[in-house]
């Protein structure tokens, strides 16, 4: 499509500079269009790894913690429980890579999560409470590699979208604009020829 500006060779060069700024500006948009999508790749099936080892692990931990609690009554795990002194502590840090700013989560744990009465003389529970917290972690890191997913998919589609109004409308209309102004400037210029050889067969003929 056609810009609208006047058909001037002032309007011509600048067009012209802008069409080169343009195809610079593609150019560099597709590498880095490029270098995020090879980014998400990396990061997706790192995600999908560790996101398969982590559900193997949280289900074998699940069927341990009721294996070793299926032997106590509701009141006993209540009086387990009551002197838990475990405690989460959630914090965050942002980090850039590519232009694209994630939050990378770290997670730090205290306390226990059993007091143990002198009825209680079953270790089992420590175990899977270790795991636990081991499994916890794991679930942080899952938590920021999957905002990662999310935070890079945006910056994809906000670059591609640059993109492709370069490639599909900005560059083909200005190279349409500088090849409409580029002919209408020689047709000027062989009319004004045409003009000035009728001028000088006037003039000879007088």
């Amino acid at each position: 499509m056609l810009l609208n500006v006047n058909p001037t060779r002032m309007e011509l060069l600048r067009l012209r500079d802008r069409l080169i700024l343009a195809e610079k500006g593609h150019k560099l948009l597709k590498e880095k269009l490029e270098g995020l999508m090879r980014n998400f790749l990396d990061v997706a099936n790192q995600f999908i790894k560790k996101r398969s080892d982590f559900d193997k692990e949280f289900s074998n931990l699940i069927k341990r913690y009721y294996i070793f609690t299926s032997a106590y009554s509701q009141e006993e795990l209540k009086l387990l429980f009551s002197g838990s002194s475990f405690t989460i502590n959630l914090s965050s840090k942002e980090i850039s890579i590519m232009n694209v700013h994630y939050p990378v989560f770290s997670l730090k744990t205290e306390g226990q999560a059993f007091s143990y009465p002198y009825l209680f003389t079953e270790t089992s529970l420590d175990r899977v409470f270790i795991d636990f917290r081991r499994l916890l972690n794991k679930m942080v890191e899952l938590a920021s590699i999957q905002q990662e997913l999310f935070l890079i998919s945006l910056e994809i589609s906000r670059v591609r979208r640059r993109v492709n109004a370069l490639e599909y409308v900005m560059i083909p209309n200005l190279i349409e604009t500088v090849k409409y102004i580029t002919d209408k400037l020689e047709e000027l210029e062989r009319e004004n020829i045409v003009r000035l050889l009728k001028v000088k067969d006037i003039i000879s003929e007088h």
